[in-house]
């Protein structure tokens, strides 16, 4: 980083994500006792505060998904920072001309990478000002991130589904009586 400023301490980060892993996972448990008495002692309305609980843990693990979706960015510069500079690079016959081309080529990166850094401050701050209380006393729970979802494949044209499948004639649609009002 550029004068070596951090906008984002991230051993604060880890430890907002790991408190939201550990709201999550306590919400989880809540939910699947309040579950569990309903089935048992057949309170029903307790049914209510079982969907407002795994209403709020869906709201959380999108925030936790949110925080993710930052990490992925930073994951994806990486990846490519390392295909284009470092993935042919012979450490053994480094000169300064080579060191100096990547660092040239970094610095791109490099304002990138301070962009996303911002905005997971933005987000982590946002993150403690709505969950602050609720995840201030509790032990991080260090979840290893999935890998990240690779995008659908795009669906085929029209145009090509036709070719592909005969044309089936619709079925001609069944004849129904005429409603009629009845008056009292």
């Amino acid at each position: 980083m550029p004068g070596g400023n951090q906008p984002l301490d991230l051993d604060e980060w880890d430890q907002v994500l790991g408190k939201m892993h550990r709201l999550h996972d306590n919400i989880q448990h809540e939910v699947a006792t309040i579950i569990q008495t309903i089935r048992k002692e057949m309170k029903q309305d307790l049914v209510p505060l079982a969907e407002e609980k795994a209403n709020f843990g869906k709201v959380v693990k999108n925030s936790i998904r949110e925080m993710w979706a930052l990490e992925y960015e930073i994951a994806d510069i990486q990846a490519e920072f390392n295909k284009s500079c470092l993935a042919n690079l012979d450490i053994n016959s480094l000169t300064d001309d080579i060191v100096e081309d990547i660092m040239l080529q970094s610095k791109p990166l490099q304002v990138i990478l301070l962009a996303i850094r911002n905005r997971q401050k933005v987000k982590c701050e946002a993150i403690k000002k709505e969950y602050g209380e609720q995840i201030n006393g509790l032990e991080p729970l260090k979840i290893t991130r999935p890998p990240k979802p690779e995008p659908a494949p795009p669906a085929p044209a029209k145009e090509e589904k036709k070719a592909a499948e005969p044309e089936v004639p619709a079925a001609p649609a069944p004849e129904t009586a005429p409603m009629t009002s009845v008056s009292a």
